[in-house]
């Protein structure tokens, strides 16, 4: 069955006829008129066909440059927090100094006191004839022993040798260990005068390495060996070791849980030695309320936006000490990013010689400071986001946001009556490319959009490969639907041919295109197949729309369309097997083979000129 399309045409209105001299005096009159209204109308177009955009793009670019000058702004902003970020680090720092300095010269005094006593052979034979020292020798064999610090300073421990076994920090001198009492009962009360030097009364000790020891205040919830195994754990005793502190430098130990109440501390130390003989280590810690104290002198407790405010403590031995609004903490905060104090740890020794400054990462920033001349380097995190969002905050009290408000308000009022004005126009013309493009009745594509479709994908085709390019098409007819319009009525047949529709999208594959060609008709374009292939799809086709109504409820009527029963004939035509890729041509094959399924019973599909098939029940 073969099927003609008639292309529209324009034709003269009736009664318009034009003479030859008309068509020129006609042309020549509009060419004077021509050049000045191309550009106007075509805006006109352009408005007509997309209003809402063509406001749309005049408010942006209006936006567009107040948001240039509002990030320019906005970046110097960030810049300049940046800046001012590095300054209160530097502030913030001479107040970590002065802590800092405050206790390392105590604990300095206190380690210069021990070895100038170890030094002097008067003080040490004094020390050593002392009765206390002579009574406690006789006891050294004893687990644990003690004898009182000197004017009442605080007790002086001590164990045996087996107490020492197994802690590899601590080892039984027997030669020396007169002097390590002696010189213990000597920094007794120097101990307690520093323990109360403040009102924040910190622990400070002497342990020496013979397993003698004196602290301030005492602790009466540990024992004596519990109190030295802890002693040989901690870094502010192991980390003096010779092998490990060569330089004798004092050090800042990390955060640990303090004796009393579990409260999170930092401890300074420092090692004692006679010539080259490691003879002990003076500790000192610093308490969270101590540093509290340093963050109330210093600053803000937060910072003017509400957020806590963190700083790090990095030493030269790269151990790092946090804290919190002045209060130490275990864990590093989330705005101190690993891989950047990876890098801290890396380069401390450059950044002590260079004083300050800052590095980034992926957004991320980790400014420094150098405490004084100590071995210290105060460190603060930020990020991008953190300064932007503190930038923008500013910003927000700028005229830029009025004006992006008042931008914002007339382009959504502009908008709303673009809409008003032009939605019915829109809407209508969507409406008619819809129908222009698609069967009405089942949804399906038109024989408009099924030649667009067959264009572009030879198109495609052709610009992907210069092989010839290979596809197929289906012609499709119901068989006998003049019988199903008259037995049940043209609605039942409107239904039939939904049924259809929804039996070829099932059926076909996901990359072709179904249409109706008209009344009765179907078409299916298939990309990228053979005769093979189409044939396959064809006769799946077929075979679902013979068997559809099989399990139908109810039967045949004009109340259930859905129940009847119909089938249809099919012709195949390929490219290049059967004609080169041309939509007419393809088009009259696979026709004259619909029309030989006809003539040869219905209900089957014909893929080949010759062939002519048994008919089929």
């Amino acid at each position: 069955m073969l099927s003609l399309t008639v292309a529209p045409s324009r034709q003269l209105g009736r009664g318009a006829t034009t003479q030859p001299g008309m068509v020129g005096d006609t042309m020549q009159r509009s060419a004077k008129g021509t050049a000045g209204r191309t550009r106007p109308d075509r805006f006109s177009s352009i408005v007509m066909k997309r209003p809402r955009l063509v406001v749309t793009l005049c408010f942006v670019g209006a936006m567009t440059l107040v948001t240039i000058v509002g990030l320019r702004q906005l970046y110097n902003t960030a810049r300049n927090d940046l800046q001012n970020r590095q300054r209160d680090l530097e502030v913030r720092a001479v107040g970590v100094d002065a802590l800092i300095d405050s206790e390392r010269r105590r604990l300095l005094f206190l380690r210069n006191y021990a070895e100038h006593v170890l030094a002097s052979e008067r003080q040490q034979r004094i020390g050593i004839q002392n009765p206390a020292v002579q009574t406690v020798l006789g006891e050294i064999s004893q687990p644990v022993w003690q004898t009182p610090g000197s004017l009442g300073g605080p007790i002086v421990y001590g164990t045996n040798a087996a107490g020492l076994a197994g802690l590899d920090g601590f080892h039984r001198d027997a030669a020396l260990l007169p002097g390590d009492i002696a010189l213990a009962r000597t920094l007794s009360p120097l101990v307690e005068i520093s323990q109360h030097a403040d009102a924040v009364q910190s622990t400070v000790a002497f342990i020496s390495s013979n397993g003698v020891f004196v602290i301030a205040p005492e602790h009466q919830a540990l024992s004596v060996p519990e109190l030295l195994r802890r002693f040989n754990t901690m870094n502010y005793y192991r980390g003096q070791l010779p092998e490990r502190n060569p330089n004798r430098d004092v050090l800042w130990t990390p955060v640990y849980s303090g004796l009393q109440k579990g409260e999170a501390i930092s401890t300074l130390s420092a090692p004692v030695y006679f010539g080259n003989q490691f003879r002990g280590a003076v500790v000192m810690d610093i308490t969270q309320s101590r540093l509290l104290s340093l963050q109330l002198s210093t600053g803000a407790p937060v910072d003017e936006e509400g957020d806590p405010v963190e700083f790090g403590l990095l030493n030269t031995n790269g151990s790092i000490v946090y804290f919190r609004n002045g209060v130490l903490i275990d864990e590093r905060p989330a705005r101190f990013s690993a891989s950047l104090l990876q890098t801290a740890k890396a380069s401390v020794d450059k950044w002590m010689q260079r004083g300050s400054g800052y590095i980034e990462r992926n957004g991320q920033y980790l400014l420094y400071r150098r405490i004084g001349q100590s071995h210290w380097m105060l460190m603060a995190a930020t990020s991008n986001a953190e300064l932007t969002l503190a930038t923008a905050r500013r910003v927000l009290s700028s005229p830029l946001i009025a004006a992006w408000v008042v931008l914002g308000v007339l382009l959504v009022g502009t908008l709303r009556i673009v809409t008003n004005i032009f939605g019915h126009y829109v809407e209508a013309s969507e409406r008619l490319e819809t129908l222009a493009r698609s069967d009405p009745l089942t949804g399906l594509a038109n024989r408009r959009r099924f030649q667009e479709a067959f264009a572009e994908m030879l198109e495609r085709a052709n610009r992907a490969s210069q092989q010839p390019v290979a596809l197929a098409v289906l012609m499709l007819d119901i068989d006998f639907f003049k019988r199903v319009n008259d037995r049940f009525g043209h609605a039942a047949g409107d239904r039939v041919l939904t049924v259809l529709a929804g039996i070829l999208r099932a059926n076909l594959r996901s990359v072709d295109l179904p249409a109706r060609t008209g009344g009765e008709e179907f078409a299916a374009l298939l990309p990228d197949a053979d005769l093979a292939t189409a044939t396959a799809v064809a006769e799946r086709v077929r075979l679902a729309v013979e068997a559809h109504a099989r399990d139908a409820a109810a039967p045949a009527s004009a109340a259930h369309p859905e129940a009847i029963a119909f089938t249809v004939s099919i012709g195949v035509a390929t490219s290049p097997a059967d004609c080169r890729a041309d939509y007419e041509a393809l088009m009259q094959v696979a026709d004259r083979r619909l029309y030989v399924a006809k003539e040869s019973g219905r209900n089957r599909v014909v893929d080949v000129d010759a062939q002519v098939p048994d008919a089929r029940a």
